[in-house]
């Protein structure tokens, strides 16, 4: 073989050669850069999925939500644990997160909203611990503070609730009811409270929920509360006549748990108070028509004269006054004294929004041996002002009637109108009011 052609053989083996290394590389670099790419895609796809698995996202939402508590920035604090809870709803640690958070800017309220929904979305037992632990130690504040209202009542009957054993939720109501129910003259019952709730209302609504915790489980600390609940010992206790029916059928339930009969006095005076109030409804649908003529039969009926007897002698059990005594149809007030139950009207001066006041006049005053009947009537004020006040005053007395020229004594009805104002009183009397010797004099 020629020089050349060995020479060209040599050249081509090299150059097959190298372009097998060439290749082999381009493999190796295509093998690794796969390689790399088969890692990165690995390793990002786990950091990926790490990062969706929720109890991570709720943990970095939590730890955001730290981090603004250290800055003093609550409400994003709250938004981190909102965020977390849509993640989850059902993690403790974040509605506890939250709760704290409320509990730090002092809003308890809050804290305590948290913490049950919280139970009532999770069930957790520790969560509703820390509702009731909350709920009492807001109602401790609260008493220390002097500022012990239904509200206050409202969260020791929640605690007791869903703690019908605790110990700590019997001795806050004992302390409630100190501070509630044993007091000077109080309208307790009468007050609004920030929802428009009437205070007699939110009281009935707390008792009836205080009987149906005993009647699903019953002890002798929730009864006794109960029994005490029911018969107040303020001195003086104001509320709504409309109440009194609801009142009793109060009490009728909580007589079946009371062996002693400590809702008996209560419950006696509260019948009488009603009681009247029927007898009055007569007189007030006369007066308010206008035409008051009727008022003569119902001065002689048999129920206003043994009312009228009665305040004389002074043997009205559960009633009394001075000279008078009122009846309305808005409020009255309860009075405890001397171990005994007695009720009152709210007079005009006590009660100036009424719809009309109506009085019972009662001195000893005979004539020829008859014992005078009285009543007078107070329509309500015009335009919320106490002025011009008119009294209409209705009189049945023994007194000289001038007939043919003559006084001739006889029993007669007297009517007389007075009209007080801020510079005096003018009034009309009617002698003999209805009779044929009628008179007029006006002063």
């Amino acid at each position: 073989m020629e020089e050349k052609e060995i020479r060209r053989d040599r050249m081509s083996a090299k150059a097959r050669e190298r372009r097998r290394k060439r290749r082999k590389k381009a493999v190796m670099m295509e093998r690794i850069i796969v390689a790399l790419l088969i890692v990165t895609f690995i390793v990002g796809g786990t950091v990926l999925a790490w990062n969706l698995v929720p109890g991570i996202k709720v943990s970095r939402h939590l730890d955001e939500a730290n981090a603004f508590m250290e800055t003093a920035a609550y409400d994003d604090a709250i938004a981190s644990c909102e965020e977390a809870l849509k993640i989850d709803s059902m993690s403790i640690k974040a509605y506890r997160a939250m709760a704290g958070v409320y509990l730090t800017k002092e809003d308890r309220r809050a804290a305590e909203q948290v913490l049950y929904r919280g139970w009532e979305t999770t069930k957790d037992e520790g969560l509703l611990q820390e509702y009731c632990i909350q709920l009492l130690n807001d109602a401790v504040a609260d008493i220390n503070a002097q500022n012990c209202t239904l509200n206050t009542l409202e969260k020791c009957v929640t605690a007791v609730e869903n703690n019908p054993t605790g110990e700590d939720g019997f001795k806050l109501l004992e302390a409630c009811y100190n501070r509630l129910f044993m007091t000077e003259e109080t309208e307790l019952f009468c007050n609004i409270n920030e929802d428009g709730i009437c205070g007699f209302d939110q009281y009935l609504e707390l008792m009836n929920r205080m009987i149906m915790v005993y009647e699903q489980n019953p002890t002798e600390e929730l009864k006794a509360e109960i029994i005490k609940y029911a018969v107040p010992q303020n001195a003086a206790l104001w509320m709504e006549v409309s109440h009194i029916q609801d009142y009793l059928s109060l009490l009728e339930r909580v007589a079946k748990l009371d062996e002693n009969g400590q809702t008996d006095k209560l419950r006696e005076c509260l019948g009488k108070a009603g009681w009247i109030q029927n007898i009055f409804k007569e007189a007030f649908d006369i007066f308010e028509a206008g035409e008051f003529e009727p008022i003569k039969e119902f001065m002689q009926s048999e129920e206003y004269i043994t009312i009228r007897d009665q305040f004389i002698d002074g043997t009205m059990e559960y009633w009394d006054g001075k000279t008078y005594i009122p009846v309305s149809r808005e409020k009255m007030k309860l009075i405890w004294k001397d171990e005994q139950w007695k009720f009152s009207f709210a007079d005009f001066d006590e009660c100036p929004e009424t719809t009309g006041v109506i009085k019972v006049w009662g001195t000893k005053q005979e004539d020829a041996g008859v014992q005078r009947l009285c009543i007078s009537y107070e329509p309500a004020s015009e335009d919320g002002s106490y002025y011009p006040h008119i009294t209409y005053e209705f009189v049945y007395l023994y007194s000289n009637v001038k007939i043919g020229g003559e006084y001739v004594p006889q029993m007669n009805y007297r009517f007389e109108t007075r009209i007080a104002t801020p510079q005096g009183t003018s009034a009309e009397l009617i002698g003999d009011w209805g009779g044929e010797h009628e008179w007029t004099m006006e002063y």
